[in-house]
């Protein structure tokens, strides 16, 4: 009996849902479905009431539930326990991107590196980054171990768990030919007369925060919205149709034909280490200890 089926059971108790676990775990919901249906088929007996509002226990699934978390938190044990005797080397993939450079991170790393012996960092390109829409924390647990990204409440909630670093400033990014380009700061009267590009409202706290702000200082002001989080095509959109974009502090560099202007705004964006919401036992291990030493500061 695998223990990652075990896990993606406890999953769908938590959540009540097998679309929920699979958009928490970054997998499909077929997936979720076949690693249950393997559980139900070894131990020969059904496990969840099936309906379309989700899932509940049956009465053997109840008691499975209570030997599931117990064979879980062992087998997390023994993993921590044999680390913490050989002293074995854990490596962390960190992934970096255009869109989630490491760089944030490294002057933190280089402070506290030397009290974290038994961990260091592989440091990974993530492949894709810019053609992704929409799937910005879908590659951790995949492709890389953690990342340097902005988050907020909903996200921490249900996607990521995040250690806090500092926090990004607003920006407009502009073609040179823009009349804001010359601006040593944007305020927001000066966003008269231009086409703001942004996300829709619901994908970032701090987003909705800002365009609050703009829209109550001049609610003529024209806003586009993006289909999702940034790709390629929303810097390539701001060029081709003359659209001051919405950008923060990292991605001032990611397009050669936009320049970015500092944006006069109480309102900044939070960033630090995302690990996935259900990351293995040496994750978690990894971010509790970073979380220690970064909290004292």
């Amino acid at each position: 009996m695998e223990t990652n089926n075990l896990q993606t059971f406890i999953s769908v108790v938590r959540s009540g849902s097998f679309t929920k676990t699979a958009e928490q775990n970054f997998i499909s919901s077929t997936a979720v479905m076949k690693q249950i249906n393997r559980l139900e088929k070894e131990i020969d007996t059904k496990l969840f009431n099936r309906a379309s509002t989700g899932v509940t226990l049956t009465a053997s699934g109840k008691i499975f539930l209570k030997y599931a978390e117990k064979v879980t938190q062992l087998t997390n044990q023994i993993y921590t326990d044999c680390h913490k005797l050989d002293g074995t080397m854990q490596t962390i993939r960190l992934g970096t991107s255009l869109l989630h450079p490491s760089m944030p991170f490294m002057s933190t790393w280089n402070k506290i590196k030397t009290k974290l012996p038994n961990y260091q960092l592989q440091i990974l390109q993530l492949p894709g980054d810019l053609a992704a829409n929409n799937r910005e924390y879908s590659m951790l647990g995949q492709e890389c171990d953690i990342m340097i990204g902005t988050f907020d409440q909903a996200t921490t909630r249900s996607l990521v768990t995040a250690i806090p670093l500092g926090t990004y400033q607003f920006g407009i990014a502009v073609r040179s030919d823009n009349p804001l380009a010359d601006k040593e700061e944007v305020s927001i009267t000066d966003l008269k007369g231009q086409t703001l590009l942004m996300v829709p409202t619901g994908v970032s706290e701090k987003n909705d925060q800002l365009r609050q702000e703009i829209l109550t200082a001049d609610p003529e002001i024209t806003i586009k919205y993006t289909n999702g989080r940034y790709d390629i095509n929303v810097f390539n959109q701001a060029v081709d149709e003359n659209d001051a974009l919405i950008n923060v502090t990292p991605w001032k560099n990611i397009h050669p034909n936009l320049v970015t202007i500092p944006l006069k705004t109480n309102v900044e964006v939070e960033y630090g280490i995302l690990a996935p919401k259900h990351a293995t036992e040496k994750v978690k291990n990894f971010m509790n200890v970073v979380s220690k030493y970064v909290s004292k500061w």
